[in-house]
């Protein structure tokens, strides 16, 4: 992170840590449900992007290795412009896949991903929400896969922004819903919906929260 205003030429260096590809989790809100997004000028969104009342954010849990993010640039006599794409395969095509996937249908969104270094990104603005799509496949014989191919993408003149708020997962059994916000070392804070910090939790390991229910999570 840096404290030059954005727009500033700087020098450009490379990380020497560990550098890991793909997306290991992804969150997405029907754009109908933002009332802001915060610092849309600036390259870093250290605030949390505000919902309406009532409204969490979703998450999507894609078969393991198959969701990527692509973010090619582009320029024509407008300007410079992004097109970014977020792809997965949801596998074997269930009654309640195909339910939830009709729901998906008729909206656009904003998307939240964290990738394989454990960095938060946001994909799209109120002006420049995204589009959901998605292919059946079920292949020709027994030994091809059933699946679901699905794609997040937009025209934007926004790169994707690196994400500092919080963000609220909706989570059955879970009245207040889960209260999720990036933070150093790879960790995730988990909150309540008013914001009560409930454990800083490393990437991968698993909790259980007790309020009435015992209700077990992962966090991906």
């Amino acid at each position: 992170m840096s404290d030059l205003p954005a727009g500033q030429l700087r020098n450009l260096s490379q990380s020497i840590d560990d550098n890991l590809g793909g997306v290991e989790a992804l969150w997405y809100v029907p754009i109908e449900d933002v009332l802001f997004v915060p610092d849309s000028e600036e390259p870093i969104v250290y605030e949390s992007v505000d919902l309406r009342p009532g409204a969490t954010w979703y998450q999507l849990v894609a078969t393991l290795n198959t969701v990527r993010y692509n973010e090619p640039g582009k320029e024509d006599r407008h300007g410079v412009f992004y097109q970014p794409k977020l792809t997965g395969v949801l596998a074997k095509n269930t009654a309640a896949l195909a339910a939830g996937l009709e729901a998906m249908e008729g909206h656009l969104y904003l998307v939240l991903y964290r990738d394989g270094n454990g960095q938060v990104w946001l994909v799209g603005s109120l002006d420049e929400p995204l589009s959901w799509s998605e292919v059946l496949d079920t292949g020709n014989g027994v030994n091809d896969r059933n699946q679901k191919s699905f794609t997040f993408a937009s025209d934007t003149t926004r790169r994707a922004r690196a994400y500092f708020g919080s963000w609220v997962v909706s989570e059955l059994g879970l009245q207040t819903g889960l209260g999720l916000q990036q933070s150093s070392g790879g960790t995730i804070e988990l909150r309540t919906a008013g914001g009560r910090l409930l454990a800083v939790v490393p990437v991968g390991k698993r909790v259980v929260l007790k309020s009435g229910f015992k209700l077990s999570y992962q966090i991906i």
